[in-house]
């Protein structure tokens, strides 16, 4: 899948996706969110949390058994990843130099969630190697985007 899209995730997902980055503090948390495109939107249909092998509050990997769990998953289902997300428990959710060289790849959305304050501020990103730029994304309740 070569082609950007405007990432789309129902309500429920979202809110799991932010509960598991709260329930992995203080360490980063990290998972994948998956789905279909259809005429330039990226719909998610599932979320798979990851373990975070480092344990870490300025990094992560996903644990290879989880991942490979996920992949299981999604084969079955038929789906594809549509984004990665991982969680900056202390700082912004800006790229950091870390994620630009460990980014999953230019196909999917990065979608970071900043835990700085008490309320989730939640971005998602494009990246390349050297460079990212903000993705359009919204939360499919019927009315919110971002």
């Amino acid at each position: 899948m070569n082609e950007r899209f405007r990432l789309s995730i129902p309500h429920a997902l979202f809110e799991a996706m932010i509960v598991h980055a709260r329930t992995e503090l203080p360490a980063e948390c990290c998972g994948i969110l998956a789905g279909s495109v259809e005429v330039g939107v990226g719909r998610v249909t599932e979320h798979y949390p990851l373990v975070n092998a480092l344990n870490s509050p300025t990094e992560y990997e996903s644990e290879p058994r989880s991942m490979l769990a996920a992949h299981k998953a999604m084969r079955a289902s038929g789906s594809e990843i549509l984004a990665v997300y991982h969680s900056h428990p202390g700082s912004d959710p800006i790229p950091s130099k870390r994620d630009l060289e460990r980014n999953y790849g230019e196909c999917v959305v990065h979608v970071i969630i900043g835990l700085r304050s008490a309320e989730a501020d939640v971005r998602g990103w494009w990246l390349t190697l050297r460079d990212y730029r903000e993705a359009e994304w919204n939360i499919d309740k019927g009315l919110s985007s971002k």
